[in-house]
């Protein structure tokens, strides 16, 4: 009869995704076949390494799923990276992570799994090409019905009473509404696919997140939210699309405001942390459910957070600014507890 550590390891073997397990000093002591297909590193070449050196994951130094589940004691779901296999290559990956501990809060060890996201990269990429061209074409007849709207209550077509003037504004709000959709969409698409070049020049990067703050003041004081910015001395430069980067402060800004109760704190934190400039905007707002949080950065993907009524929009926001983030080599991340806030994470190259 197979005792239960046989039994344990025949589980390990035959899963269909890859997984490791690490000791409290993230030391790799378990390393399925799975993962060593994907890797091209056998289980004995990897035992006893660590597990940052063996994957070479590009959010192995800021952005660690392991590190993050032992501090926050929840496990880390639907992480993207990519890792650089034994051949070199790089191999993108879908992960989930899991602290171990005892009774104690001991630490006992961390298991993640993996799998190869090639396949998906690719599908995604086919379908928004579809959608991309679906959406372009949507854009010359929304255009030319907001023309004739214009032309309507501008008098062109004769006069109007209050009420068809009050329609017509109606209809030419959501027109306008509709064009934001649609070019959101376009440039986020454009952005993924490389069809975008970003003008890369160096930017003071204290200026440029003291003007975008400021720019939210107003705001927040509608709400009577207090915004606050906190930078390191000396930031210095970074090389960036300043048009595109700023974006990406300001949507983040912007949800979290929209997100937040009022009488609460939104702030931004700037740091530096080896080869990378680490952007923190955290709100106090109601936070996001586990569930939802590996799909918060996909196209058109709006769940509603908790305890809080959905705020209004396309839902291209936040796949527009990973786009833009990945275009500039950097990576953006999350975490939530429900009921306790989010903090959205960019990592940004020097």
């Amino acid at each position: 009869m197979m005792s239960q550590g046989q039994l344990n390891s025949l589980i390990i073997a035959e899963l269909p995704v890859a997984l490791f397990v690490v000791d409290k000093d993230y030391k790799i002591v378990e390393f399925n076949p799975a993962a060593e297909k994907i890797t091209g590193m056998t289980r004995q070449q990897v035992l006893g390494c660590c597990c940052s050196e063996v994957l070479s994951s590009n959010i192995c130094e800021y952005d660690c799923p392991l590190k993050e589940s032992v501090t926050t004691g929840q496990p880390c779901l639907g992480r993207e990276a990519i890792i650089r296999t034994r051949s070199g290559n790089k191999v993108p990956i879908i992960l989930s992570g899991r602290a171990i501990t005892k009774k104690t809060g001991e630490l006992l060890c961390c298991i993640e799994i993996f799998r190869d996201a090639t396949d998906t990269k690719e599908l995604d990429a086919h379908k928004r090409n579809l959608i991309s061209l679906f959406t372009h074409d949507l854009k010359a007849p929304v255009m030319i019905t907001g023309g004739f709207v214009n032309r309507l209550i501008d008098g062109k077509a004769g006069p109007l009473n209050e009420k068809q003037t009050s329609y017509l504004k109606i209809i030419q709000n959501e027109l306008r509404r509709q064009e934001e959709y649609i070019q959101s969409f376009l440039d986020a698409s454009k952005i993924e696919s490389g069809r975008i070049e970003l003008e890369l020049q160096p930017c003071e990067l204290a200026g440029l997140l003291k003007d975008i703050v400021t720019g939210f003041k107003v705001q927040a004081s509608l709400k009577q939210i207090d915004i606050k910015l906190e930078m390191e001395h000396d930031l210095g430069q970074a090389l960036l699309d300043k048009l595109h980067f700023g974006r990406v402060i300001s949507n983040l800004l912007d949800n979290a405001i929209k997100y937040s109760q009022k009488d609460t704190l939104v702030q931004m934190q700037v740091r530096q942390t080896g080869k990378h400039f680490i952007f923190e905007i955290n709100d106090q707002g109601p936070g996001i459910a586990l569930q939802n949080q590996p799909h918060i950065f996909e196209h058109y993907y709006r769940p509603t957070r908790h305890c809080c009524e959905q705020a209004k929009g396309s839902g291209l926001g936040l796949a527009a600014v990973k786009a833009i983030v990945e275009a500039h080599s950097g990576s953006v991340w999350l975490h939530s507890i429900p009921g306790e806030g989010s903090t959205f994470f960019v990592s940004l190259p020097k």
